[in-house]
C-alpha cells in the first residue's frame, strides 16, 4: 500500500525537545505561514535502536532539484506517482546511502558528548539560527490537522509530519503495509551563506536484508524486502553481490554527446565474471542492458551508452545504478551538476 499523504514541509527550526518516552524528537517548523510539528523516531517502538547517516556535507544532484522547485517554504503535497519519482526520497533507488555501512547505529540518548541522537538533531538543528535564511526540507506522512492543541507544543494546533524514516523493506507484519518506493523520510538542511546542504537520514535495523555488512533490496513496484530472486523466504537475509562496483563515468562528452557516454566498472573478485543480461538504470530508472560482456578477473569495463538507448546520463546531476540478472542492485552512484560540468571529463566514485 505505502504512506498515504506523502508530503514535503520546507521551513525554518523554531524549537526542539525529547517526547516524554523517548521514542521521538519533538520539532517545531515555521513554514511560513503557520506551525507544524515535525516527529522524528530516535527509538523503535520495540526498544531497539536506528541505523542513522549523517553528511554535514552532503552533495546530490536532488539538492539543485529541490531548490528550484520550492524557492518558497510551506506545506507540498508530493503524494502522486510523479511528484514522488521527481523529489520524493528513496535510500536505494536515488542512491542518497551509496554504502549503507556508512549508517552508523545509535541510541536515542545515553551519557556522553556527541553519542546520541538526540545531541546529532539538536546540534544541526541549532546551527540553523546561525545562517539566516536557513531552512529545512522534511519528508514524511502528514497527520490529519485538528482544532486541538499540540500535545507538546500546546501553542500551536494538532498538525504535522511523522515517518521520517526509511518507508520499505520493513519485514512482514505489523508495518509492512507502509512499504512503497520514493517516499523514504528524511531530514535536509540547506544553509545559504554556505550554499551548502546536510542530511540525516533514521532507518529501523529490521528493515535490512542483513547488518553485517547492511544490505537492502526491495521490489521496484511495493517497496517490500526481496531476496535474490530465487524464490526463498522473502523474510531471510540476501547475499552481499558488490562484487562488480560502478568506479566511473562519462557524462558530458565533448562535442555531440551521442554515443560517446560511458559508464565504467571494475570487477573486485580475482574471477571473471559475466555481466549478460545485467542492467544500468539512469535516475527515471530508464534501463540500459548488458549483452555479451564478462568483466575480467580484478579487471574493469568500459561500457559504451549507444546513441539509441533510453539511458540518460544527465549534464544537470543524476543517478546510475547498476543490477545484476536478477534485478538486484549491486552498485550505485549519484553525480551533481557542478561534477557534470566540464566536458570530457571522466567523473570517478
Amino acid at each position: 500500500m505505502g504512506l498515504k499523504n506523502y508530503h514535503l514541509f520546507i521551513g525554518t527550526f523554531e524549537r526542539g525537545m525529547m517526547a516524554p518516552d523517548a521514542n521521538h524528537y519533538e520539532i517545531k517548523l515555521n513554514t511560513g505561514g503557520d506551525f507544524y510539528r515535525i516527529a522524528v523516531n530516535v527509538r523503535s517502538q520495540d526498544g531497539s535502536m536506528l541505523m542513522t547517516f549523517i553528511d554535514e556535507n552532503f552533495q546530490h544532484e536532488l539538492c539543485d532539484r529541490l531548490l528550484a522547485a520550492f524557492p518558497e517554504n510551506g506545506t507540498y503535497n508530493i503524494n502522486d506517482p510523479d511528484s514522488r519519482r521527481q523529489f520524493g526520497l528513496d535510500f536505494l533507488r536515488r542512491n542518497l546511502v551509496v554504502d549503507f555501512n556508512q549508517m552508523v547505529i545509535l541510541p536515542n540518548n545515553a551519557p556522553g558528548l556527541d553519542n546520541d541522537l538526540q545531541e546529532k538533531l539538536t546540534a544541526l538543528l541549532n546551527k540553523t539560527f546561525g545562517d539566516e535564511g536557513a531552512r529545512i526540507f522534511a519528508f514524511g506522512e502528514q497527520w490529519p490537522s485538528t482544532s486541538a492543541k499540540d500535545r507538546y507544543f500546546p501553542e500551536i494546533k494538532d498538525q504535522g509530519l511523522h515517518d521520517i524514516h526509511m518507508n520499505q523493506g520493513n519485514p512482514t507484519g505489523r508495518f509492512d503495509k507502509d512499504n512503497g518506493v520514493y517516499q523514504d523520510g528524511g531530514i535536509l538542511f540547506y544553509f545559504p551563506s554556505l550554499n551548502r546542504w546536510a542530511v540525516i537520514l533514521l532507518a529501523f535495523q529490521s528493515q535490512f536484508n542483513t547488518l553485517n555488512p547492511a544490505t537492502l533490496h526491495t521490489d521496484d513496484v511495493t517497496g517490500h524486502r526481496i531476496t535474490s530472486g530465487t524464490g526463498e523466504d522473502p523474510d531471510q537475509p540476501t547475499d552481499v553481490d558488490g562484487d562488480v562496483v560502478i568506479v566511473g563515468a562519462l557524462v558530458n562528452p565533448k562535442g555531440n554527446e551521442e554515443g560517446k557516454e560511458k559508464v565504467i566498472l571494475m570487477n573486485t573478485t580475482d574471477e571473471p565474471i559475466s555481466l549478460d543480461g545485467w542492467q544500468l538504470l539512469d535516475r527515471l530508472r530508464n534501463p540500459f542492458i548488458i549483452n555479451n560482456a564478462t568483466i575480467g578477473a580484478a579487471g574493469t569495463l568500459e561500457v559504451i551508452i549507444p546513441a539509441a538507448s533510453n539511458l540518460a546520463l544527465g549534464n544537470k546531476g543524476g543517478t546510475i545504478s547498476l543490477l545484476n540478472k536478477q534485478g538486484i542492485k549491486t552498485s550505485g552512484v549519484q553525480y551533481t551538476k557542478q561534477q557534470a560540468q566540464n566536458e570530457g571529463r571522466v567523473i570517478h566514485f
